[in-house]
C-alpha cells in the first residue's frame, strides 16, 4: 500500500513540475514580457553548449536601453520549459538575470528570428482527410507553415518597431 502512495504521489509531483504553457493573444505576452523583463534585447547567438544546457548571446541592439551593445551573456536553457535556445542565430530576447546568468522568461516569446514562430494556426481540417494522399497533406502543411511563418515574422517586425519607440520615447 505504501509503495502504491509512494508511486502516486511522485506522479503527481513530476506534474507539478512539468511546463504548460497557456496560448494567449501576442499581444499579452508582449505586455507581461515588457513588465516582467530586466534585459530586452536582440541579440546573436555565439554558441551553445549541450553539455551543460548553456549559451552565449552577445547584445546587437538594446530594446529597453538597459544593455550594452556587445555585451556578452551566458544563459541558461531550463530543460522543462520554452524558449530553448538550440542553435547560433539571432533573438529577440525577454529575460532576467538569476544567479549570474541570463534566464529567458518561462513560456516568454523570446524567439530566434529563424523561427519566430510564437502562436501556431491551429491544423488545418483538410489534414484530416482521409481521401487525401501522404503527398497532399504535406502540401496543406506545408503552406500553413509558410503562412505561419509569414505572419509571425509581420508580428516580430511590428513588435521591433514599438519596443524601439518605447525606448526612444523614454
Amino acid at each position: 500500500m505504501k509503495k502504491h502512495l509512494v508511486i502516486i504521489l511522485l506522479l503527481i509531483s513530476l506534474k507539478s513540475f512539468a511546463c504548460t504553457c497557456a496560448i494567449k493573444k501576442l499581444s499579452e505576452w508582449q505586455k507581461y514580457e515588457l513588465e516582467n523583463s530586466e534585459c530586452i534585447f536582440i541579440g546573436e547567438v555565439i554558441e551553445v553548449n549541450d553539455s551543460n544546457l548553456s549559451f552565449k548571446i552577445k547584445v546587437t541592439e538594446s530594446l529597453d536601453g538597459g544593455d550594452s551593445i556587445g555585451n556578452i551573456y551566458i544563459g541558461k536553457n531550463w530543460k522543462y520549459c520554452s524558449p530553448y535556445v538550440q542553435e547560433n542565430g539571432k533573438w529577440i530576447v525577454y529575460g532576467n538575470m538569476e544567479d549570474g546568468f541570463l534566464r529567458l522568461n518561462m513560456c516568454g516569446i523570446s524567439r530566434s528570428f529563424d523561427y519566430p514562430i510564437v502562436n501556431p494556426l491551429p491544423p488545418s481540417p483538410e489534414l484530416y482527410e482521409k481521401s487525401m494522399t501522404e503527398k497532399e497533406r504535406k502540401k496543406v502543411s506545408d503552406k500553413m507553415l509558410a503562412e505561419n511563418m509569414k505572419i509571425a515574422l509581420s508580428d516580430l517586425k511590428l513588435e521591433i518597431i514599438a519596443l524601439r519607440k518605447r525606448r526612444d520615447d523614454e
